[in-house]
């Protein structure tokens, strides 16, 4: 049996837009440096998002902190303070849920 479709967004899109994050890129750590930069590049920061039950603004990708151990790390705001945490640990509003490059790090997580 399939599995459902749980994106907006078609296969075939969220694909191209991994490839074009990955081209020329060689092995895993050059493929996830891809997938982080064009993450930075165009999520629709800030926005707001929840984690353990608190509202934070995620205002980018720490590129630096990223890596394929620890996973992509998002820099979030809240009480005018900076934090750092996972980006697959935020919880985001259904605006950025169907953003196309959400979408494609949420199939670039599942493995395709």
């Amino acid at each position: 049996m399939s599995k459902q479709w749980k994106f907006t967004h078609a296969q075939k899109t969220l694909e191209a837009l991994l490839d074009e994050a990955t081209v020329d890129a060689y092995g895993d750590e050059e493929q996830f440096t891809g997938v982080v930069i064009t993450l930075d590049e165009n999520l629709p920061f800030p926005f707001t998002a929840q984690i353990v039950g608190e509202t934070v603004e995620v205002i980018g990708i720490d590129e630096n902190a990223s890596s394929l151990s620890r996973g992509i790390v998002a820099r979030v705001r809240r009480d005018n303070k900076e934090f750092r945490v996972g980006l697959a640990e935020l919880s985001v509003p259904h605006k950025i849920e169907i953003n196309k490059y959400w979408e494609m790090y949420q199939y670039w997580l599942g493995g395709f």
